[in-house]
């Protein structure tokens, strides 16, 4: 199933206005040269106009005496006429309307201009000189306005040049009148000039104020600089570490200068990592999905190989029972042990496809340590004796207890204590040790005096199907033995590591989580209290009912049973037919098979125990699935044991053994431990 999660969700940014946009596109260089500059030009050009405000406010508010009063005027008349000029020449060059700013701006002070030097020239006496200054301004004044609405209209420069020209003439006569007018005045500045000497102090001391509000107000520029600087930057280290994490992104303002193109750079591996994390979701997916398949391929691929191979492990028990030469039963003898390796082989298929699947059933709890190292020294002394290798015990605490699942933890033992004995040097030594970890864990060591491993190996063992070369050797082995044990060691919650020194031998730990101290009390032999039992019909021979479809096993079992004349078997091969058969004869023991042609055998299980006229029958399960949930499934449903195929005969045989004759007994439904 595909997966549904999302990658990473991309920030929305929002888009700032155009002058903004422009702002930010600019790089950080540039930023802080305009950022620098534009205070400073600004305040120094307000400080420069202001300074020729005051000056020509000063000029106005010494015009006590008329000769300064009259030149003041005149000039200031003449510069406004000069501005108008400048204005609309340049509109006639540029075309451009904010050229004619200065003209603008000219036209209300010429006026009040005039009135001034009407006022002045009155108190100086040179109204007559005056009058015709300011009808040569008003020619100027009227020259310009057809000037400006012909270059409006869209005449050529050329056609604009006779009127260009006249304007030029006529200012000069301006000029010629002004200069006449103030020239009488000129003599009288003289003595004015301490008070202009000391006006112009003022303005150095104001133009010194106006640089240093330039300066501080350039400071205030570059520190707003450097704090948009810095947002943008603590955005940007915030989206990284975000990214970095695996979460949204925060929203970045578009631009195209360093710290845009770093956000850009986000986005992008944003993008990049939502991509790659589609990508991996798909392939986790599809490995799950083969994962599934190649576990369910596993599942019936076993019962499919434990069929063929009931028949084989069967027929050579048989043999094994029949009179045969010595080097007969040798060979068969070579045949049990190889088909009883596969049957392992195929076991530890089924157990490493269960844990990869999640499916495999623990029960963790308690379990003391020390008897099952010494269940695990048992059993492998035989082998170990062999080749000469002790093994020694080194567990100082009997009532060292960790949380394990006690099968689960017995086989990782058992297979420990198989490989050390397997690569062990003859003669050598096996050390089982066990102790309580400071962390609250307790340690299970297995260490050899084999030749060791290299560190390179050492990772290698525990791939599955990797034997290093043993395979070569005629050492058994199927190279999945260690993987299942660390598999085994984790669903455990602990973990099975490894160390070596080449030429010394090696050291498997289990580390598994500490319990409480559990005391192991052997159990006591006393006779066990009688259990419900079953009894064969006394004086007739046991009929046994057999479902199952697979003839080969219907002829292993008939063969077996043909040594005991007091049984009698009755075969069929579908489900339906058992419980017609079950029901008319009432048999003394079904045989009971799983995997049917017709029906499920826990379905026919079911029906039996259903039916008050079967339901006292005892039921034995064959089957070859091995899953601890399904035995405990149908022991729990009425089944009094459950053999798993390939079957061991001797087993089958003493289970038959308890129903021969009244007098032995078999335990109740439920009771029973599966083989």
């Amino acid at each position: 199933m595909r997966s549904r999660r999302k990658g990473p969700v991309l920030p929305v940014a929002h888009r700032p206005r155009r002058l903004q946009q422009w702002w930010l596109d600019r790089s950080v260089r540039v930023k802080g040269l305009i950022v620098v500059a534009i205070p400073l030009i600004a305040l120094i050009a307000t400080t420069s106009a202001s300074l020729a405000l005051q000056v020509s406010e000063r000029h106005q508010r010494s015009n006590g005496t008329a000769a300064s009063g009259l030149i003041n005027a005149a000039n200031q008349l003449l510069s406004d006429a000069l501005n108008a000029e400048t204005g609309v020449r340049g509109y006639a060059a540029t075309r451009d309307p904010l050229v004619l700013a200065p003209y603008n701006a000219t036209l209300a002070q010429i006026s009040a201009d005039r009135r001034t030097l009407r006022h002045t020239a009155m108190v100086n006496g040179d109204s007559s000189q005056q009058r015709a200054v300011d009808a040569t301004m008003g020619t100027v004044l009227a020259e310009l306005a057809a000037l400006r609405s012909a270059i409006s209209s869209g005449m050529s420069m050329r056609a604009l040049r006779p009127a260009l020209e006249n304007g030029s003439a006529t200012m000069d006569v301006l000029r010629g009148q002004i200069s006449a007018l103030v020239r009488p005045s000129a003599v009288s500045l003289v003595t004015h000039r301490t008070a202009i000497t000391r006006l112009e102090n003022a303005i150095d001391i104001l133009n010194i104020v106006g640089l240093t509000l330039g300066l501080l107000a350039g400071l205030a520029g570059i520190a707003l600089f450097t704090s948009g600087i810095s947002s943008r930057l603590s955005l940007s280290e915030a989206n990284a570490r975000r990214l970095g994490e695996g979460r949204p992104l925060e929203p970045a303002v578009r631009a195209r200068d360093e710290l845009g193109r770093v956000a850009a750079s986000h986005i992008q591996a944003a993008k990049l990592l939502a991509s790659r994390a589609t990508d991996l979701t798909t392939a986790r997916d599809q490995a799950l999905k083969a994962t599934q398949a190649k576990n369910a391929f596993l599942s019936s691929t076993s019962h499919e190989l434990r069929t063929p191979l009931n028949a084989i492990l069967g027929f050579t028990q048989l043999l094994e029972m029949s009179d045969l030469c010595e080097e007969d039963q040798d060979s068969v003898r070579r045949i049990l042990g190889a088909g009883r390796h596969l049957l392992a082989l195929i076991n530890e298929l089924i157990d490493i496809a269960r844990i990869e699947s999640g499916d495999l059933s623990l029960s963790v709890e308690p379990i003391p340590i020390f008897p099952l190292v010494e269940e695990a020294s048992q059993l492998m002394a035989p082998l170990a004796a062999e080749r000469s290798i002790r093994i020694i015990q080194q567990c100082a605490l009997p009532t060292l207890a960790a949380q394990a699942d006690r099968q689960r933890l017995s086989q990782v033992l058992m297979n420990l204590v198989s490989n050390a004995v397997k690569y062990n040097q003859r003669g050598g030594t096996i050390t089982i040790s066990c102790q309580e970890e400071a962390t609250g864990h307790v340690s299970i060591a297995v260490s050899d005096t084999g030749p060791g491993l290299t560190a390179e190996n050492l990772e290698r063992i525990f791939v599955p199907f990797e034997r290093l070369g043993a395979d070569q050797t005629n050492v058994e082995g199927t190279g999945i033995g260690l993987p299942l044990a660390r598999a085994l060691a984790e669903a455990m919650r602990g973990r099975l590591t490894a160390s070596s020194v080449p030429g010394q031998g090696s050291v498997f730990t289990i580390t598994l989580l500490r319990a409480p101290d559990v005391v192991h009390v052997p159990p006591e032999r006393t006779a066990p209290s009688p259990p419900a039992v079953w009894h064969a019909p006394a004086g007739s021979a046991m009929g046994i009912l057999y479902i199952e479809d697979n003839p080969a096993n219907v002829e292993v079992v008939s063969r077996f049973l043909r040594g005991r004349p007091n049984v009698r078997l009755q075969s069929v091969t579908s489900g339906q037919v058992g419980l017609e058969y079950a029901a008319r004869d009432i048999p003394d023991l079904i045989l009971l098979d799983l995997h049917l042609q017709d029906t499920n055998g826990e379905q026919v299980l079911n029906e039996l125990k259903a039916d008050p006229a079967t339901a006292a029958i005892p039921v034995v399960v064959l089957s070859a699935e091995a899953s601890p949930n399904v035995i405990r499934r149908l022991l729990a449903n009425g089944a009094v044991a459950y053999l798993t195929k390939p079957l061991n005969l001797t087993e089958l045989g003493g289970l038959l053994d308890s129903f021969a004759a009244p007098g032995q007994s078999v335990p109740a439904p439920g009771r029973n431990t599966p083989a």
